[in-house]
């Protein structure tokens, strides 16, 4: 196919790959993994088949890509959002983030959490790369608030890795039931080991 034979949109995102990430990314929130193909996707966002297919070798590789890009822009909004830098302890800070998660919108990225976990945990290599964006990736500035809290290191990550996995748990309630009065208060209890370090 000639250029002269794309649309504008096929042109634009020809040699843009972090915009029609974006668009991906935002197609795949607002319409879940299951039914997601590289031609439907494609044809959602105007571009070929030939394009998507230049930046996305497959279906796995884009997910793997969308999955990194939210946990990326979530994690540059806080390090960048005046909100955040106000938060005077690991736990006000994770508080925070969850409030943020839970307004309509970012709630998306709970469903789409669950279903690409769902996806990749039966095959090894795709969950290795999932992994950094899914749980690395948030581990690491809760630790490091933690260590600013006066938490030893040794006790820090436990504790960030126990606190992430109670939320994600709390996530899937959420979507399940609805809940958030109970959940909110099964919430506090779970950041409520974050506020004092033990002393020596």
């Amino acid at each position: 196919m000639t250029d002269s034979r794309v649309d504008g949109r096929t042109l634009r995102y020809r040699d843009r790959r972090p915009e029609l990430l974006a668009a991906v990314t935002e197609y795949v929130l607002d319409h879940g993994i299951d039914d997601v193909s590289l031609r439907p996707v494609a044809a959602a966002l105007g571009v070929s088949h030939a394009t998507l297919l230049r930046h996305f070798k497959s279906k796995n590789e884009l997910l793997l890509h969308v999955g990194e890009k939210i946990r990326g822009d979530f994690v540059t909004s806080w390090q960048h959002d005046e909100h955040f830098n106000t938060a005077t302890s690991a736990a006000e800070l994770v508080r925070m983030v969850w409030t943020r998660l839970c307004e309509p919108k970012e709630q998306r990225q709970f469903i789409l959490l669950f279903q690409l976990v769902g996806r990749v945990a039966r095959v090894p290599t795709d969950a290795q790369a999932l992994a950094p964006s899914i749980v690395d990736d948030w581990l690491i500035p809760i630790e490091e608030r933690l260590c600013a809290d006066g938490w030893p290191s040794s006790e820090a990550r436990s504790i960030a890795t126990l606190v992430l996995g109670q939320i994600r748990g709390l996530q899937l309630d959420l979507l399940l039931t609805g809940d958030r009065a109970r959940i909110d208060a099964a919430f506090d209890t779970a950041i409520a080991m974050m506020h004092q370090p033990r002393r020596a």
